[in-house]
This record gives structure tokens, C-alpha cells and sequence, in this order.
């Protein structure tokens, strides 16, 4: 039988992806449909603004998404025009002509995109959103691109729509989406008070709800049993010191999933994710290295030599020390005492080599040994050199 890939569908985790389910995002779910759900129960009644503000992966886009597609359901069933558009303000260059240009072509898929001014393309969305009697919910996504190229007067006209006429149907809604809440300070003050109003915060995700997602993720992407349940904790364990970013903790599954099909692998391993951890960047090992006593160069290869032999994603104390006794025996050396391999354990871990944490049991407490960022067998090659 050929080699079967991990993956039964791949596009799972993609950065563009947005799941069926967003997961614990039910009160700011809230808030946005506090918000925007006239559009559907009093349509053309009002106009609202507001803007979600969080750290990169802490699921400002998958929220708007996800929100605009559930609107656009309820809009469908009480037969109420209306619609969604998001668009990606660093993709169309910061440009308020290119973000409108963008908004009229998805009403109207035919129009012309060259020949207007920004001014023109305002007054021609006015009338094209009354010829089609429809309202659309605008999301401006990284709107710092928009503030950063144009200052104050992109958003001054959008937040100012309906002002020139404000007997007419209220036809558009904003929703600005930005990491950096600092950007707004380049608002003059009349811009900033309309969009100030109403702020949706998104905290970091924790290692438990990483997990969540990770889980969820690899139940629609893999393989059943490609991803023991090791690697989702130990992927949660890296991205949860990352700002608790899910992007990057998705991304880390995704391209630990790519490894283990370019070794035909049946199953990710730490190691796997472990190559993916590093980054863009070619695999290093840390310059303090070389600055190491003997004995800690040699329980650091213990370590390397423990995640090498060993498919775990964590180690007991008691493991590694074991293995550094095989290490000094294999190099003749004679081996430290329980307090002394302690200290050496100690200072990997203020270093960065090697990532220890306290986990507690019905057994009692142990501490446990993790090896994050560096591959075990790129770190024991290293190490063996120095030797």
C-alpha cells in the first residue's frame, strides 16, 4: 500500500480559512450583533460604527467573517438586501480610491473600475446603494494602512456618509479593524469621537482555548490518529508564550502536517513541529552555546539525545538526568550530583535552550522539560561539535 498523506483536507488551515464554529469569541460575538443587528431588525433605520482592536492571532478577521456571514443569513431569511463586504486595506494599498473601488465592483461586478476620483466613487456608492435599495456593512481590515496613507479624511467621509443627506435611508456601516490602537491618535478629534464610541477588545487566547482551536482544526484537516493529542498540547504550549497568537499556532500545525508527508511520517512528532517553530529563518543554535561549561554542554546534549531517541514532547527531570548519565559515560566524564544537574538545568532554561515548567498531579509535582525552538537533532549535532 502507497504512502497516505496526513492531511484529508488541507485548506482547514489555511490563513484564510473561517471555520463553521468561532470559538471563545461568544462576547464580542455578542457585542457586534448588539451593534449591527438593525441592519436586519430595523433595516436602513440608523448607521453605526465601531472597531475591534486586538493583538495579531487573537481572531479580529475569523470574528468579522464570521459575523458577516451569520448577518447575511438572517438578512436571506427576513428577505432584507443587504450586503457584507470586507476588504483588506494593505492589500488595496492604503488607497481610499482602491477600497471604494473595490466596495461599488462587488455591488456591481460590471462597473468600471478606472476614471473616477475617490470624491466621484462616494457619490456613485450613494447612488448605487439607493438604485439597488440595499445597505452594506463595509469592514475595513488593517484600516492602519488607510490611516497611515490617507490621515484623517478616508475615514472622516465614510463616518460623515450620511450626513449631506440626512433624511435619506441609512444604507452603510462601518467596522475598522486594527492590532494597534495607537493608529487612531492620527484621527482629527470629530472622526475619532464617531468611531470611539463603540470599541471591541480582543484579549489573547490562553493555552486552553488554543488547544480548543487546534483541536477543532485537526479534527476537519487530518488524518484520525495522524495528531497525537501531544503534539495540540505542545503546539498550545509554544503559541500561548506567542501572545497566545492562533494564527501562529495553526500555522505551526499546518507546517508540522507538511513535514510529516515530505518523511511519508503516518504521524506529526514534536520534531516535526519543532523545525516549523523556528521560523523563516535558517535553523540555529543559539551563539551562548559555545560559552557553556563542559558539564552543561553535556546535559544539554542529554536532552538533545532524550527528543532524538523519543517521540515525547516533554521529559521528567528524572529522564533527562538519565540521560545525561549516558552522555558523561560515553564521554569518559565523571557525572554530576542530582543538586549540582539541577543548577545545569537551570541555566538552559534562562538561556532559552530548553523550556521547564512546574506540573502538578495526583502523583505530586514534577518539572518537566520541553525543547521548543530548536530541533533535537540540530541542537545534539551542535553540541557534539563543541565537544
Amino acid at each position: 500500500m502507497g504512502y497516505q498523506s496526513v492531511f484529508i483536507d488541507e485548506s482547514i488551515l489555511e490563513i484564510h480559512h473561517i471555520p463553521e464554529a468561532i470559538l471563545h469569541r461568544d462576547t464580542e460575538m455578542r457585542h457586534l450583533e448588539s451593534l449591527f443587528d438593525h441592519i436586519v431588525t430595523a433595516p436602513q433605520e440608523m448607521s453605526q460604527k465601531a472597531v475591534i482592536i486586538g493583538n495579531v492571532g487573537s481572531g479580529k478577521t475569523v470574528l468579522a467573517h464570521s459575523y458577516g456571514r451569520a448577518l447575511k443569513e438572517k438578512a436571506a431569511r427576513k428577505r432584507v438586501n443587504f450586503h457584507y463586504i470586507h476588504i483588506n486595506c494593505r492589500e488595496r494599498r492604503g488607497s481610499l480610491f482602491m477600497v471604494l473601488t473595490q466596495v461599488v465592483t462587488r455591488i456591481r461586478p460590471d462597473f468600471p473600475e478606472r476614471g473616477y476620483s475617490a470624491n466621484e466613487l462616494l457619490d456613485i456608492l450613494r447612488q448605487i446603494l439607493d438604485e439597488e435599495e440595499t445597505q452594506i456593512l463595509l469592514c475595513l481590515d488593517e484600516v492602519d494602512a488607510l490611516i497611515d496613507k490617507e490621515g484623517s479624511d478616508a475615514l472622516y467621509y465614510l463616518t460623515r456618509f450620511h450626513e449631506t443627506t440626512p433624511d435619506d435611508p441609512r444604507r452603510l456601516n462601518l467596522l475598522c479593524i486594527s492590532k494597534d490602537a495607537e493608529v487612531f491618535r492620527k484621527l482629527d478629534r470629530s472622526t475619532l469621537s464617531s468611531l470611539q464610541r463603540n470599541v471591541i477588545r480582543m484579549p489573547d487566547y490562553d493555552r486552553v482555548q488554543l488547544s480548543d482551536i487546534l483541536l477543532n482544526r485537526m479534527e476537519h484537516a487530518f488524518r484520525k490518529e495522524a495528531v497525537p493529542l501531544e503534539i495540540i498540547d505542545f503546539i498550545s504550549d509554544i503559541a500561548s508564550k506567542e501572545r497566545g497568537d492562533a494564527r501562529y499556532a495553526i500555522s505551526l500545525l499546518h507546517g508540522a502536517g507538511l513535514n510529516a508527508d515530505r518523511e511519508n511520517s503516518r504521524q506529526l512528532t514534536p520534531e516535526h513541529v519543532r523545525s516549523i517553530a523556528v521560523g523563516i529563518f535558517e535553523v540555529t543554535v543559539p551563539d551562548e552555546i559555545q560559552y557553556l561549561s563542559k558539564h552543561e554542554k553535556l546535559s544539554l546534549l542529554g536532552i538533545a539525545r532524550f527528543f532524538m531517541s523519543n517521540n515525547a514532547s516533554e521529559a521528567s527531570t528524572g529522564e533527562i538526568e538519565e540521560s545525561y548519565h549516558l552522555v558523561c559515560e560515553e564521554y569518559g566524564e565523571k557525572k554530576r550530583g542530582h543538586t549540582q544537574f539541577w543548577k545545569y538545568l537551570k541555566k538552559l532554561n534562562d538561556l532559552d535552550f530548553v523550556a521547564m515548567e512546574m506540573h502538578s498531579s495526583s502523583q505530586g509535582r514534577t518539572q518537566l522539560i520541553r525543547l521548543d525552538k530548536i530541533p533535537a537533532e540540530k541542537l545534539g549535532a551542535k553540541v557534539v561539535e563543541l565537544l
